[in-house]
């Protein structure tokens, strides 16, 4: 009798245990969602299918939250009203708007203007965002007439201040609110947040450049790939990302155009009113939260190398890799990957 029972017994331990292991991914699940005009791929690893898509789907509502309150691009977000507010006046702004601006300004400052979280009448003269997508450049007389509306501003012509509540100014009719450079990052590191709590501790985020590691892939770094920013199939450098890191890409061949043999791409430099042109082809950051990662790849990209790396001076614990016009690369010592395009 006894033997009988350890033998049920035995099976069952059995049956449990096959249970368990089946349940137990042998590879990241892997969701994807149209979001913030990109494909949002998350990945998690260590949990359950039911786990994995109750976190997944709480992490995408979150982010597409976020997107809905500022996008430009939606005619009945926050951020659009206040766009379309009389200038000159104190406009009500939400908490969390008011967050993302305040770290936008502070990256202005930071960058002496090269990030500008105000270039949205800007962006709009150059339409990247339009479908169909440009093939020429705006007529030189709509760009100085930008430049000249700026020349009149107090500095980027965003206040945000108040008392009771917060408040924003637009100056006048050359500054709108353009989070672009900043608002996805805020969107990842929320959505990061949604997962742990959700009990998901390792997890990748990737977000159309801007990138999150959460923990690990089943103890061993998450393995990334940096595009060569001239071969859309090649890879310019190896990454294996551990433990709470965010990594963040700006390049001139996301969304561009060519021209009479010219490269016109989305990132703007605010002095110029032109696609930027300091020397880099492709910028990666990274940094402690998404965040401030991409904020400062777009900086980085329109200072160029010597001064976006005197600017990453007052950011500890971030590192960049920068690709040259001409082919070439530097990355600080403590950027963690290996260059593998060759010399």
């Amino acid at each position: 009798m006894k033997g009988r029972l350890a033998l049920l017994l035995t099976v069952a331990l059995l049956a449990v245990a096959g249970w368990w292991w089946q349940d137990r991914p042998v590879r990241p699940r892997v969701t994807t969602r149209l979001l913030m005009g990109t494909l949002v791929e998350i990945s998690t690893w260590g949990v359950t299918e039911p786990v994995s898509r109750r976190a997944v789907g709480l992490a995408f509502d979150e982010m597409a939250r976020i997107e809905d309150r500022m996008s430009r691009m939606r005619p009945d977000s926050e951020l659009a009203r206040i766009n379309q507010a009389q200038r000159g006046e104190l406009q009500p702004i939400s908490a969390e708007l008011a967050q993302v601006v305040a770290r936008g300004l502070e990256m202005g400052r930071l960058s002496s203007g090269a990030f500008d979280i105000g270039l949205a009448p800007l962006s709009d003269l150059w339409g990247f965002s339009l479908e169909p997508p440009p093939t020429r450049p705006p007529p030189p007389e709509r760009i100085a007439d930008w430049l000249a509306q700026r020349a009149r501003q107090n500095g980027n012509g965003i206040a945000l201040g108040g008392t009771a509540e917060n408040k924003i100014r637009l100056e006048n009719a050359g500054v709108g609110l353009d989070l672009g450079g900043i608002a996805k990052g805020y969107a990842v590191e929320q959505a990061v947040g949604i997962l742990r709590r959700e009990g998901v501790h390792d997890a990748l985020i990737n977000a159309g450049g801007d990138m999150r590691i959460l923990g690990s892939k089943g103890g061993k770094p998450w393995h990334v790939g940096l595009r060569d920013p001239r071969d859309p199939q090649g890879v310019a450098a190896i990454l294996d990302l551990l433990g709470e890191v965010a990594l963040s890409t700006s390049g001139d061949y996301e969304r561009y155009f060519m021209a009479d043999g010219v490269r016109h791409h989305h990132i703007l430099d605010p002095k110029t009113g032109q696609s930027a042109r300091a020397g880099l082809i492709s910028v990666s950051v990274q940094a402690p939260d998404a965040m401030t990662a991409d904020g400062l790849s777009t900086a980085l990209f329109v200072l160029g190398e010597q001064a976006g790396l005197e600017m990453l001076r007052h950011f500890p614990g971030c590192e960049a890799l920068l690709i040259r016009a001409d082919g070439g690369h530097f990355q600080t010592p403590g950027f963690i990957g290996r260059w593998v395009k060759g010399p």
